[in-house]
């Protein structure tokens, strides 16, 4: 998702950037819009930024999961109780992106989060 599509889905959802930027910890948009346009943002600001703007984490990275139920909806799986489908989500994901030509290096550190803040909340 590029930056414009976010602001939008932010305005749409009556929250302005700054107001997101803030929630975020940025000092403002200024400060937020590098952080995002870089891919540099810290992932646990992923979930709130979500959901301000009323998607899912696959939608704002973009993430696609043809066969997994429910894979459309990470966010759910993630803050929820449902941490087996979000594991095989996650999986799923991880090797439809080594069958489309290897895994990125970013997207493999991001799914590696994931998979660890699952397990965290297996043990809680």
């Amino acid at each position: 998702m590029d930056y414009s599509e976010l602001k939008s889905l932010l305005t749409k959802n009556n929250v302005s950037v700054n107001e997101a930027a803030s929630l975020l910890g940025y000092k403002e948009e200024n400060s937020f819009k590098p952080s995002f346009v870089s891919g540099k943002m810290y992932f646990s600001r992923v979930p709130l930024l979500c959901k301000l703007a009323g998607i899912s984490p696959n939608e704002l990275f973009g993430w696609e999961v043809e066969g997994v139920s429910g894979s459309g909806n990470y966010a759910s799986h993630i803050s929820g109780g449902n941490t087996q489908n979000s594991n095989e989500a996650i999986i799923a994901l991880k090797e439809e992106l080594k069958e489309k030509g290897g895994i990125i290096k970013e997207k493999d550190k991001q799914i590696n989060r994931l998979l660890g803040i699952i397990e965290k909340g297996k043990k809680q």
